[in-house]
């Protein structure tokens, strides 16, 4: 399987980076994961650190080089982030368990399957169309669906931040699962926070991906989406890969060919500056959020 993937993250306007984003792969499967940090609620950062954490633990753990079910895989890693936050805030004494979005996508054998919550997205995009994106869980996705406003203004709506739908928190997330995609030679799958899609048409996106290598294309995505967002823009982060191979000059970039048969590789990112009193930052505290990602593991990663 030949493919082109590369993630980025930025700090934007804000003090702290609460977007976390990561890949995975093995000789036969590639895992990608973004998670934004509900600014609502308090530690949103180690929500989304517990979730990317816990989701490539478990690929690591399933993928043999591949993944037997790619939905069960799906489900069983987004309940198991639940749990592991829910556990974590248990022990901490939290008054509100921390909450995250979350965007989840497997590639293996041709096929591409994915699943979300809340508002951070995933485009497909052809060499020539943009074929899917995901459907927010939100108020003014609903707004949308209804005819109230236009997609444009689903991103500067005064509502725009309120989700009805989480990772962490005392519902369980109710998770959209989509049905595999076949995946053609050029296709991109590009996942994003709501510092991103909300600055940046479809069309847009398409049209820079079109253009430019993929790692150069992201770039210049989050440099136009940084800018128009303005100062006190959101947190920015970007996880894509370009099935195939790769027209342009790649030489900087992780190819997925040729790797042992059951070894993997994860680039877990980390970034945008770094974060004030992060709770994540110490030993103990590491140790601790581990102790969580193992318990939710044991019930999810035998199968």
């Amino acid at each position: 399987m030949k493919y082109v993937v590369y993630q980025a993250s930025r700090r934007g306007g804000r003090p702290y980076n609460e977007d976390r984003v990561a890949y995975s792969y093995t000789s036969d499967a590639l895992l990608m994961v973004l998670a934004d940090g509900m600014g609502g609620h308090s530690n949103g950062e180690v929500a989304s650190q517990l979730t990317v954490q816990v989701i490539s633990s478990l690929f690591q753990a399933r993928a043999k080089p591949k993944l037997q079910d790619l939905g069960s895989f799906l489900l069983d890693g987004i309940y198991a982030a639940h749990d592991a936050i829910n556990e974590y805030a248990l022990r901490k004494r939290m008054a509100d368990p921390p909450r995250t979005t979350c965007v989840v996508c497997v590639v293996q054998k041709g096929m591409a399957c994915w699943a979300h919550v809340g508002d951070s997205r995933l485009y497909h995009f052809s060499r020539r169309d943009t074929l899917f994106r995901t459907h927010d869980h939100s108020a003014v996705q609903q707004l949308f669906d209804d005819g109230v406003i236009s997609e444009a203004e689903m991103g500067t709506h005064p509502d725009r931040n309120k989700l009805y739908n989480s990772v962490g928190g005392y519902m369980l997330p109710d998770i959209e699962l989509a049905q595999p995609a076949r995946l053609h030679d050029g296709d991109v799958l590009l996942m994003c926070t709501d510092g991103v899609w909300p600055e940046l048409t479809a069309s847009e996106m398409l049209s820079t991906l079109r253009a430019y290598p993929l790692e150069r294309a992201v770039k210049h995505m989050m440099d136009h989406a940084e800018f128009r967002s303005g100062q006190h823009g959101d947190n920015l982060s970007v996880v894509a890969m370009r099935f195939g191979e790769e027209r342009f000059d790649a030489s900087e970039l992780m190819v997925g060919n040729d790797l042992g048969l059951d070894g993997f590789t994860t680039q877990l990112r980390n970034l945008g500056g770094k974060m004030p009193s992060d709770p994540l930052s110490t030993d103990n505290e590491i140790d601790l959020a581990m102790a969580e990602i193992q318990a939710a593991l044991a019930k999810y990663g035998k199968n």
